[in-house]
């Protein structure tokens, strides 16, 4: 059988040549060695982009974070505020009423204008209907004991009253009997202005403790009633007013004082 072709020979030994591999640093770079040094390669890759890339990136995430926990919690205690802000607006405004309420019951000048009527509205009333003069009650005095309203700073009323509260004290005097006078007393009570009743005094009146007899020693059924004259202190009460400090003027500001001279040696 003949072959076609160039015949090449072979080297006895040509199969068993072993590959050449380059040589860095003395080290030759054969597949396994390579393939470390790809490994390793690639770790320092990915270290590089794990710090210049990942990390910061992650880090910017916890600080966006934490700026909208941040936000959130601003928003929480506004929220918050805003609530006592509201309540705290709404008992300013329930106190004020309350205030408001207070007030009315004391007096003021209108009242005190009118408290002479007042009280001699309530003294006739209990005269409705009684025909005989001296059976009727009367008021013989109302007289006030200063011009203008008194501060009060005596301790009368307790210590908390002292410089809150004014007074306007009137000296009273009427005569009746003791249900004319008791009905009097519950009339002045039922005043609108807030009203004390001090130093009361109440005495029989001599003249009309007679002791009405008749022929045989009986009491007859028409007895006069015994009067009374009473005295009391009427004392009106009303909110003193409240007057703001002056600031006291700066030096050399008009209306200081001077500043003292000193003395000549």
């Amino acid at each position: 059988m003949t072959l076609g072709g160039d015949f090449v020979p072979l080297d006895g030994n040509s199969l068993e040549t072993t590959p050449e591999y380059p040589v860095v640093f003395g080290v030759k770079l054969t597949p396994p060695i390579q393939g470390l040094a790809l490994a390793a390669l690639g770790l320092g890759i990915a270290g590089y982009i794990v710090t210049n890339f990942v990390m910061p990136a992650s880090q910017e995430v916890q600080a966006l974070q934490a700026q909208i926990d941040e936000k959130e919690q601003q928003l929480l205690n506004r929220e918050e505020a805003e609530q006592r802000i509201a309540q705290a607006r709404q008992e300013l405004q329930e106190a004020q009423e309350l205030q408001a309420d207070v007030l009315t019951l004391f007096a003021n000048e209108q009242s005190l204008d009118t408290l002479l009527l007042d009280v001699n509205e309530r003294v006739q009333n209990v005269n409705a209907g009684i025909a005989d003069p001296e059976r009727r009650a009367t008021l013989s005095r109302f007289q006030a004991t200063s011009e203008e309203p008194i501060i009060v700073n005596d301790s009368s009323l307790g210590t908390a009253a002292n410089g809150v509260l004014q007074k306007m004290t009137y000296n009273v005097a009427m005569e009746g009997n003791f249900s004319q006078t008791q009905s009097i007393i519950r009339g002045i009570e039922r005043l609108q202005p807030l009203l004390l009743v001090q130093n009361f005094n109440s005495e029989a009146d001599q003249e009309t403790q007679v002791l009405r007899l008749d022929q045989q020693g009986r009491t007859v059924n028409d007895q006069v009633v015994p009067r009374l004259n009473t005295t009391f202190e009427l004392i009106a009460l009303m909110p003193a007013p409240q007057t703001t400090p002056t600031p006291a003027p700066a030096a050399g500001a008009p209306g200081a004082s001077p500043s003292p001279t000193p003395a000549p040696q």
